[in-house]
């Protein structure tokens, strides 16, 4: 009996998750990049972005609120988007996020609750990258 009920509980979680889904709001994904320090062909320094394509998220991509906006630019750090995922973060600020060409450099990453069960990554779009 523990077992059909866990089995239940399981499928209208995912029910739920779908049914909250609307096309071209569907999980995309995004490789994570790390930055690397090299040097250009002037021995100057700049950071280069190593894509790993090992590690990547699936999450949903949303344009951010005036109000998010707003919080991020008064810390200067201007956020464009939020990139939402389940489980804990597997990347951190100061990365990239890829996805077909578009590139999303981390501002910063919020794990409400502390649990490891969501993960907001508040991303700006660079096209400079």
């Amino acid at each position: 009996m523990a077992e059909c009920t866990t089995i239940w509980q399981a499928a209208q979680r995912e029910v739920i998750e779908i049914f909250y889904l609307r096309p071209g709001n569907l999980r995309k994904d995004f490789f994570v990049a790390a930055p690397r320090d090299t040097t250009d062909t002037k021995g100057r320094p700049r950071k280069d972005y190593d894509i790993d394509q090992g590690r990547f998220i699936r999450a949903v991509l949303a344009k951010a609120t005036p109000q998010e906006k707003q919080r991020w630019e008064q810390i200067q750090h201007p956020i464009t988007h939020t990139v939402v995922s389940n489980g804990k973060a597997l990347a951190k600020a100061g990365e990239l996020l890829v996805h077909d060409g578009r590139k999303f450099f981390v501002q910063g990453v919020d794990e409400p609750g502390e649990y490891g069960l969501a993960c907001i990554y508040y991303v700006q779009e660079r096209e400079d990258l």
